[in-house]
């Protein structure tokens, strides 16, 4: 779950015979629909302006969280490299190519993030504090609901729930 100060950073694909309309007016676009998106970033420049370890961490660091053109998602572990996915700042896709740019932001913004690991365990942060009891609590059970949904087996793959505050 994000707020609305979040620094977010968008890696749009810029490679030749795409599809993709070009930064200049997906830059426009963020600007005229007043999506919170602080930076976008071609693949080209990731490619070279980021290659260094260094680089890539400093990038790391700067943003909260990550989008992505879902046509280039499958690129990106190699470009980004194991520090993002060590800290656990894995690129969520979009779909450019649809107009509703602002509402796959906002919902993208509102989620919460679940990682499947190859262990017994997942962690997933579903509220702050600066929310309300019912919204908490309404989004506690929307995300049981929704984690169940992913786990291997459903409800019997499943042994415990702990919530943290």
């Amino acid at each position: 779950i994000f707020d609305p100060t979040s620094q977010v950073c968008i890696i749009i694909d810029d490679r030749p015979k795409t599809l993709t309309p070009p930064s200049d007016q997906i830059k426009k676009l963020i600007k005229s629909q007043n999506i919170p998106i602080s930076k976008v970033i071609k693949i080209s420049k990731l490619k070279t302006d980021y290659k260094p370890f260094e680089s890539k961490r400093k990038l790391c660091d700067s943003y909260d969280l990550f989008l992505v053109d879902k046509r280039v998602v499958h690129l990106l572990p190699k470009l980004l490299g194991k520090e993002f996915y060590k800290k656990k700042k894995l690129p969520l896709g979009v779909d450019l190519s649809k107009k509703n740019l602002k509402e796959q932001v906002e919902r993208t913004l509102g989620s919460a993030l679940m990682y499947l690991r190859t262990g017994t365990c997942s962690v997933m942060k579903v509220g702050k504090v600066s929310m309300g009891k019912d919204e908490i609590v309404e989004n506690v059970v929307d995300a049981i609901k929704g984690a169940v949904e992913k786990v291997p087996k459903k409800w019997d793959g499943v042994r415990s729930l702990h919530l943290k505050f």
